[in-house]
């Protein structure tokens, strides 16, 4: 798994929606930008990366989380963002399953973002995450 999968992984063991795997269709997925998601995920997550920096760099991986919800329904899709940003804020462990050890920083949380092609309004949160040799305390 890489970090992105990890971190989708660990939301879903939070219990903030189903990962979408090869198996089973879910509601989080990994490496898929807002207006590229399934047009029947009505309620989503998508976990980005916004940085190419390698993996455990010094300065940490920036990752983006989007979150969007229904046509003309702004509240679910601010609402779990806002539900992601408490899961992950000050997190200092190992993620789900066999996760890597992270630390993790939020630069911003639930920023709107406007209107997917559907019409479905979505919010992004940008994310710092530490982890391999190079996490302070």
């Amino acid at each position: 798994m890489n970090l992105l999968e990890h971190i989708a992984d660990h939301l879903d063991f939070e219990g903030l929606g189903i990962l979408n795997t090869d198996e089973q269709e879910g509601d989080i997925f990994w490496g898929i930008l807002p207006e590229d998601l399934p047009a029947n995920a009505e309620r989503s997550i998508s976990v980005m990366s916004t940085d190419s920096s390698y993996g455990g760099s010094p300065s940490g991986a920036r990752i983006q989380i989007f979150t969007r919800g229904g046509i003309g329904d702004v509240r679910t899709s601010y609402e779990l963002a806002c539900e992601i940003t408490r899961v992950l804020e000050g997190f200092n462990g190992y993620l789900h399953g066999d996760g890597p050890h992270v630390r993790v920083e939020v630069l911003s949380s639930a920023q709107g973002s406007g209107l997917d092609t559907s019409g479905r309004h979505y919010y992004v949160s940008n994310y710092k995450f530490y982890y391999c040799d190079f996490m302070e305390d």
